[in-house]
């Protein structure tokens, strides 16, 4: 399930390939991605840097 909050912050929900427990986070000049993982289920957040 993907959600568009606003057009600089999308969230997308789906299910994790392992039950493992995870924060991974990265980042670009215009692109922040924070991926969480928890009770198999992967949370994926977007967040897009506009000048």
């Amino acid at each position: 399930m993907t959600l568009n909050l606003t057009p600089r912050l999308t969230i997308r929900i789906r299910k994790a390939t392992d039950s493992a427990r995870h924060v991974v986070r990265t980042q670009t000049r215009r692109l922040s991605i924070t991926s969480l993982s928890f009770l198999n289920m992967e949370v994926m957040v977007f967040k897009y840097h506009m000048k």
